[in-house]
């Protein structure tokens, strides 16, 4: 068994996993990179030979770059139902929105949607001589880990996971005690995340002494997922005044509370979107930024969507806040925010004089859940992807020095490692 590392080799962004044996070849996550201004896609590979396509989740860093296998041929697309859909809502995004070259266009998305093959968390599949198991990865709804037995290898790829439960999902467990190799995203490998119980305690005193004080709260969210689990947070603490949902995360409301078997508490998902209130116009977004409330939109990293219309109205005023609770990536408009306090205002950088903070609502393991994960995992291969390179080496250290594992790999794009 050999496995291809395409992308995702010492950096967050554009995943891509190619796995081999002498009868199969798939393919694992195919995404892009959208950090600078033109997509960074994986290492090209022939769909001719390719045999399924597996998909761990619907982010653009994991999907985004997929349909190019859909020009000349239609491998199967392997994953969640909910997956297939929220896919099918982001890359339509990522085309209708480009400004730049993309290899494919609305007739690869389409196809790569008529070729997918749901499957259900839990559910194994043979593959050729291969022998696939979907796992629970609890990132977002119908996130998905794959364990794959062939050639007398156990080998477990996570994509991006999360084992601690937030309000929509169950955390992801792995409970397979022997592994000849284990593949995992290493996005916080060095970072420990405060108790979420006591950031979604400060998040919610933090909301109610704005809405209180007659201010409103602007949230920037990922449409999918981050800006749902807030909503979730924010009903089920009974936060004070009205709440606003906007952009494309109606979209994937939509989708989620038509996919009720992917959350761990459906009926909390269902109340809190009947408590909100969807913004379907101009006029509407202009009155929810008069009143004081909560306003949840996207873009998370204030890089685009409706959000910079509601920042840039409330932003001078003091009584308000505008409260990040997305991984901010270096240098966009929301790791400015944070760092110097300053936003772009049409085409000028002004100070923001609204209250701003960072909660870590985040969707990955930390250091703490990602040393344990391989402990139990006990793998004589570690294979490190989907973080930054030296970030990626101190955490190899650590495991290390603490014989968590021995043969740890820290892989260039392009390498190709046996197991």
């Amino acid at each position: 068994m050999k496995v291809n590392i395409l992308g995702a080799a010492g950096e967050i962004g554009r995943s891509a996993i190619q796995l081999t044996t002498s009868n199969s070849n798939i393919l694992m996550d195919y995404g892009i990179s959208l950090s600078k201004n033109e997509p960074k896609f994986p290492i090209s590979i022939s769909s001719k030979e390719l045999d399924a396509i597996l998909l761990t989740h619907a982010h653009l860093d994991h999907s985004g770059g997929i349909p190019i296998f859909y020009v000349s041929t239609k491998p199967r697309l392997i994953t969640t139902k909910i997956t297939v859909e929220i896919s099918e809502l982001l890359i339509k995004d990522l085309i209708k929105l480009s400004s730049y070259y993309l290899p494919y266009e609305s007739l690869e998305l389409t196809n790569m949607i008529k070729s997918a093959k749901p499957v259900s968390i839990n559910d194994h599949f043979r593959l050729k001589d291969l022998s696939i198991q979907l796992l629970n990865a609890g990132h977002i709804p119908g996130s998905s880990m794959f364990f794959i037995e062939g050639d007398g290898k156990k080998i477990l790829y996570t994509g991006d996971f999360n084992v601690i439960s937030t309000k929509m999902l169950h955390g992801a467990q792995i409970d397979i005690p022997y592994l000849d190799a284990i593949i995992i995203e290493g996005t916080y490998a060095t970072i420990d995340h405060e108790d979420r119980t006591k950031v979604e305690r400060d998040f919610v005193y933090s909301v109610n002494e704005i809405v209180s004080n007659g201010g409103t709260v602007v949230i920037p969210a990922f449409s999918v997922g981050r800006a749902q689990e807030i909503l979730c947070v924010l009903h089920q603490y009974n936060v004070k005044g009205k709440i606003y949902i906007d952009g494309m995360a109606k979209d994937a409301s939509s989708i989620f509370l038509n996919n009720p078997d992917f959350f761990r508490d459906y009926s909390l998902l269902l109340e809190a979107h009947k408590r909100a209130i969807w913004v379907n116009s101009w006029s509407e977004r202009r009155k929810a930024c008069k009143e004081p409330g909560i306003i949840i939109a996207p873009a998370g990293m204030l890089k685009g969507g409706n959000v910079r219309f509601y920042v840039k109205k409330t932003a001078k005023d003091h009584k308000n806040a505008i409260f990040l609770v997305s991984y901010q990536v270096e240098d966009t408009p929301g790791a400015m925010l944070m760092k110097n306090g300053v936003y772009n205002f049409g085409g000028k950088t002004e100070k923001v004089n609204a209250r701003i903070k960072w909660f870590d609502f985040s969707s990955h393991c930390g250091n703490k859940e990602l040393l344990h994960t391989i402990k139990m995992a006990n793998a004589k291969k570690v294979i490190l992807v989907h973080g930054e390179k030296n970030k990626l080496e101190k955490f190899k250290i650590i495991l290390q020095d603490e014989k968590i594992a021995e043969d740890i790999i820290i892989p260039e794009v392009g390498e190709e490692i046996s197991i």
